[in-house]
């Protein structure tokens, strides 16, 4: 039994290996994201393992783990909608602030209370930030943060205007549009990819049901499925099975960094 068992942590690990190699945080917040996927398949594998051998671990783990991802990607692809319509929204909010505002300060205290979404706390944070760091060591700070690449253009728009005392709407405009195709893009990747991911994950399990389903209605196709050969055919048909999603899985979550 440990010898099955240790076969079958060898396979899971083989093939998971292959599908998310490419899937490599890029920071703490990503790493931290990255957790409970890899739990949840671990506790699978070892679980299938210990009761009916490598084949069934590697078929249970690669189950656990396609679906694991789908939600993974389809939850990062949310937060990243929700991220970017707030961009753009305080983005358009300081845009137009910045055609009546005085300065650059006076701007961003009126636009920070009408910022909503993921990055209001974000920009009342840049306020205060504002008055006791200045606008420039405010801004970098901004940029540094979770909110994308767009937040980052905006940050340096405002350090900008605040160093140079240019005229700096027109550069407003610019980010502003570019927020609002950066959100037009995020809700774009999540109703088109993201959210037709969970197919893969029916497709996966409903694969595992109709060979688990088969072994257990003939008790000779169960016998061959529990002996030497049929572990090394199972565990070979998952991990061609787990290969296939490979590519898609881990290109969706490569658009998503």
């Amino acid at each position: 039994m440990l010898r099955f068992i240790a076969l079958g942590v060898v396979g899971v690990s083989a093939a998971l290996w292959i599908v998310f190699a490419d899937v490599a945080p890029v920071g703490p917040a990503e790493q931290r994201s990255l957790r409970w996927p890899w739990l949840v398949t671990g506790l699978t594998a070892f679980g299938a393992g210990l009761a009916l051998g490598p084949a069934a671990a590697g078929m249970a783990s690669a189950v656990t783990g396609i679906c694991a991802w789908c939600a993974a990607v389809i939850l990062r692809s949310r937060e990243r909608v929700a991220t970017a319509e707030s961009v753009a929204q305080f983005a358009a909010v300081l845009a137009n602030q910045a055609q009546v505002s005085r300065t650059v300060v006076d701007a961003l205290e009126t636009s920070a209370p009408l910022a909503s979404g993921p990055v209001a706390r974000t920009a009342a944070t840049f306020v205060a930030e504002c008055r006791s760091l200045g606008v420039e060591a405010a801004a970098q700070r901004f940029a540094d943060g979770d909110e994308g690449a767009v937040a980052a253009w905006l940050a340096d728009a405002v350090a900008v205007a605040a160093s140079s005392g240019g005229e700096w709407v027109p550069i407003l405009g610019v980010v502003e549009s570019e927020a609002a195709e950066a959100a037009a893009t995020a809700r774009h990747f999540h109703r088109h990819v993201a959210a037709n991911l969970p197919q893969i994950g029916l497709a996966a399990a409903l694969g595992a049901a109709v060979a688990v389903g088969s072994a257990l209605v003939s008790p000779d196709a169960w016998a061959w499925l529990s002996g030497p050969q049929g572990q090394r055919v199972g565990l070979a048909a998952t991990a061609v099975g787990v290969a296939l999603c490979a590519r898609l899985l881990a290109s969706a979550w490569e658009m998503l960094r």
